[in-house]
């Protein structure tokens, strides 16, 4: 065996003393991430790039987490405009804002129209023009932004800013090219915010659209700047709110609820904004009061110098945005909110808001005010709708929230980049390290412990690729074939009708049809159980509410989540088990019960998860041994699960079932037999 070099016995030496102190647990190494092999650790002492970009790359994490989350909430009415160029030669189209009046504009931003389906590439201009002016007829103008030939790239939903810092009256955009689907140069946005000294100017803008394509109540220019956006609520993504806003529950739909703010003195007003109230988080629902009257007065007392009306669009639908309602600086002394038709929910008249903010010069000025409740002839003061805070988070301006959607996405995209750059820094550091290390601890020690780790890991990603792949073959294999079936069934079944064929043949192609529609509900079920990213108490709540939704579709159903740990992880055996369970249950009341109201309620009791279904049908028939038919296979569900399970039921009088499972069982894997 040859010597060492003189050259390498002291960094051969720090390798044999870092691998030995890396072995025993030694803290005193600095740790950049987490990295629990002893190679890892090693390797980051030598490699300082992979420090540094390990460095940055926790950094921007938690940059991230300091930013506004970009969530989209699909509106259904007032979405935004929709331009087109309606002839190859004609006018580009183009939209134009009047602000009302010469202002420092300090920022712009695009807001894109919502996708309409998953991997919509959307309709944001591909080529276009930004200009502004201080006369009508752009006589003279500044060109703020222009493409040239350059196509934009493909937009996710974040807004596009573009600095200003310019004054004018007018903004024009103007689109060269479009997206050609159907009609010429389409394009569409969701929301033209203009921004000056940190204010919304643009909110109730005029507007003018050269070459529009309406839609009356969805897609209209008007909806350009009413303050709505499939972005959703103006927050942060840090802190929680402190208070969800103010819900009053009311006997009837015909009673009504005022919310009045006293400003103290008479102050211009520039805009009343309006922030839906979390009715339940379990159902996702963001409710306003149905109807409301806006009064304004100069006096403080009950003569109205000024009203806006307001109705739900969609009446009965979430609101999942705030209501700007822009006002022209008049000045007032108090600004009541007057609901006079409630949101329904089963059987709850719900009048409800988290927070009113009046605008004047730039300040919310009823921040932190008082306001009165009246209700019933009842008076109450509280505090919770002037606190800055959503029913979630506290409220940001709406220029801060539209720069942190920004700068979001540019720190994704950097972290994108440099986690394939730390993949790789990792990979090279961490082979030479290993390398390292086994000239000094030897063939018998290090390399087997390496060996073993590669393997365990390899082997893990192996399973996940398996497991991603078999889940992709269903969906789009399996599943592309069973709609086939199923449309050549429907086409047949139409035709035999059509040419007066045999009833009997129809039937049965109706038969097939109905099979093939089940087996592909069936099929997207077994792909959600196998996806690994969707394996908590939340996932799992969500997928029985959709579940509900499409399998008991001409039922009453409501769902109801009172359980505090939903961000717990389900073994994928406990996952699937509960979900077959719950599915069981649904069929059960579909196919038999004749029930038109049915309550699900997932609750914590104690140290268990406890799950109800309660239904107001016939109940379940008795085999004359006192046994209740249909209850079997849930009976070998739970006896899996380890669970206890209650089933009520009596003629006439409906059925409950319950099912109890110890929290602990949930995480480790139960007997895995399927039933």
């Amino acid at each position: 065996m040859k010597a060492v070099p003189p050259q390498y016995r002291q960094t051969l030496g720090k390798l044999f003393l870092l691998s030995t102190c890396s072995l025993q647990g030694a803290g005193g190494l600095p740790t950049h991430t987490q990295v629990t092999n002893p190679i890892g650790r090693i390797a980051r002492v030598f490699d300082s790039q992979l420090v540094r970009v390990e460095d940055r790359v926790q950094w921007l994490r938690r940059q991230l987490a300091t930013y506004a989350q970009h969530t989209e909430h699909p509106l259904k009415v007032g979405i935004g405009h929709r331009g087109y160029r309606s002839e190859p030669s004609a006018p580009d189209p183009s939209i134009t804002l009047d602000l009302g009046a010469e202002v420092h504009i300090d920022d712009i931003y695009l807001i894109p129209a919502q996708k309409e389906y998953t991997g919509d590439p959307g309709i944001f201009p591909k080529r276009f023009t930004l200009e502004l002016s201080t006369r009508e007829d752009f006589g003279q103008r500044t060109i703020l932004f222009t493409s040239g030939n350059t196509l934009q790239p493909h937009n996710d939903g974040t807004p596009v800013p573009f600095e200003v810092n310019a004054s004018g009256r007018y903004v024009r955009l103007t689109v060269q090219e479009g997206h050609n689907k159907g009609t010429l140069d389409l394009f569409g946005l969701s929301e033209f915010v203009v921004i000056a000294q940190g204010e919304p100017v643009s909110f109730g803008a005029k507007v003018v659209a050269e070459g529009s394509l309406n839609a009356p109540g969805i897609w209209f220019p008007e909806a350009l700047v009413d303050g709505r956006t499939p972005l959703g609520i103006w927050q942060n993504g840090i802190h929680p709110s402190a208070t969800l806003g103010d819900s009053v529950t009311l006997p009837s739909n015909h009673e009504t609820v005022t919310w009045t703010v006293n400003l103290g003195e008479t102050t211009p007003v520039d805009r009343v904004v309006l922030f839906p109230y979390q009715l339940n988080r379990s159902f996702e629902a963001s409710v306003l009061p149905e109807n409301f009257e806006l009064r304004l007065s100069a006096t403080g007392d009950d003569q109205h110098e000024a009203t806006y009306q307001w109705a739900n669009p969609l009446p009965g639908a979430s609101t999942t945005t705030p209501i700007v309602i822009p006002l022209t600086g008049q000045a007032f002394s108090s600004v009541s909110i007057h609901a006079t038709r409630p949101w329904i929910m089963g059987d709850r008249n719900v009048h409800a808001m988290s927070e009113l903010q009046v605008w004047s010069g730039g300040n919310n000025v009823a921040l932190n005010l008082p306001v009165t409740r009246i209700e019933n002839g009842q008076t109450t003061e509280i505090t919770s709708l002037t606190d800055g805070c959503s029913s979630e988070k506290p409220i940001i301006p709406v220029s801060a929230w539209l720069k942190q959607l920004c700068e979001r996405e540019r720190v994704e995209r950097e972290l994108a980049s440099l986690n394939t750059v730390h993949y790789q820094l990792a990979s090279r550091s961490e082979l030479n390290a290993t390398w390292g290390s086994a000239v000094i601890l030897g063939l018998t020690f290090l390399i087997p412990v390496f060996i073993v780790e590669r393997r365990r890991m390899t082997s893990k990603r192996q399973l996940d690729q398996i497991r991603k792949r078999i889940a992709s073959d269903l969906h789009d294999d399996i599943g592309s074939n069973l709609g086939s079936i199923s449309l050549i069934a429907r086409t047949a079944r139409k035709g035999v009708g059509r040419l007066e064929g045999s009833e009997e043949i129809a039937d049965d192609l109706g038969e097939v049809e109905t099979i093939a529609r089940e087996s592909s509900l069936a099929m997207r079920d077994i792909v959600w159980l196998l996806e690994r990213r969707q394996d908590s108490i939340g996932d799992l709540v969500q997928r029985m509410r959709d579940t509900a939704n499409r399998l008991l579709r001409d039922v009453e159903c409501t769902l109801e989540c009172e359980s505090t740990k939903t961000a717990s992880k389900l073994s994928l055996d406990s996952k699937r088990h509960l979900f077959l369970f719950y599915k069981e249950c649904l069929h059960n009341i579909f196919k038999h019960s004749k029930a038109d109201r049915v309550r699900i309620r997932l609750w914590d009791n104690n140290d268990e998860l406890a799950l109800e279904i309660e239904d107001n049908g016939v109940g379940l028939p008795d085999d004359g041994n006192n046994q209740l038919v249909s209850v079997r296979k849930l009976q070998d569900r739970a006896r899996l699960l380890l669970a206890k399970l209650e089933v009520s039921s009596a003629p006439n009088q409906g059925t409950t079932i319950r099912l109890f499972v110890k929290r602990s069982l949930l995480s480790s894997q139960p007997n895995s037999t399927s039933p």
